[in-house]
């Protein structure tokens, strides 16, 4: 199910093209596939789940753990042993509170990264930190990764279509095809390259 990085009438508007209802099914499932593309190449979900839910992280015995990108934490429960077998609650307010970092990141437009403990250390230990929250890397689609995905998309269809001119540009992105004019003008190889450009700028890498 496509998560709304782009959609239909974002595509035709972007290519200046009109897809015919008969291809609605194939541009579903090609959204669907760039956007699980951009997932892969950046290493993160640009749409945070609508409800909080549970995952586990090993314990590194230290104060600060990273964690998936998320937009909200509901809680932090760290093992009382080692295997996950019974957790105490750290709070969210007092000197044995938790802290987001980074510091600010609604302000910045960045998800949490990670958390740090202010009096207490995450028990080494496997499955053994259980973090709530809304996982993902924002509320709504960074304008850039929506760009991404429109470019993408539009490039897929225009290959499976030959709708575009005759000078053309193709590569590959994940399982699909791209094709763009030679031009620089919209709908271009140019604005494929920015697109995969604006990409690197989102990868996640974990230290």
């Amino acid at each position: 199910m496509a998560k709304g990085y782009t959609d239909k009438n974002t595509i035709e508007k972007y290519g200046t093209i009109t897809i015919d209802t008969s291809h609605d099914a194939f541009v579903a499932e090609v959204i669907t596939g760039v956007e699980e593309t951009i997932d892969l190449i950046t290493g993160r979900n640009f749409v945070a789940n609508a409800v909080a839910g549970p995952r586990f992280y090993d314990g590194n015995g230290e104060k600060k753990l990273v964690i998936d990108d998320c937009v909200e934490v509901s809680s932090v429960e760290v093992g009382v042993d080692n295997f996950g077998g019974s957790f105490r609650t750290i709070p969210a307010t007092g000197s044995n509170r938790f802290f987001l970092n980074p510091a600010n990141h609604s302000a910045l437009g960045v998800p949490v990264t990670a958390i740090t403990l202010a009096s207490d250390f995450f028990t080494r230990g496997q499955q053994n930190v259980r973090i709530t929250g809304r996982w993902g890397y924002s509320n709504t689609v960074p304008a850039a990764i929506r760009r991404a995905a429109t470019i993408f998309a539009f490039g897929v269809i225009c290959n499976e279509q030959s709708s575009i001119g005759r000078d053309v540009k193709s590569e590959k992105i994940g399982n699909y095809t791209v094709s763009y004019d030679s031009d620089n003008k919209r709908g271009s190889w140019a604005d494929f390259e920015n697109a995969i450009a604006s990409l690197d700028s989102y990868k996640r890498y974990y230290l």
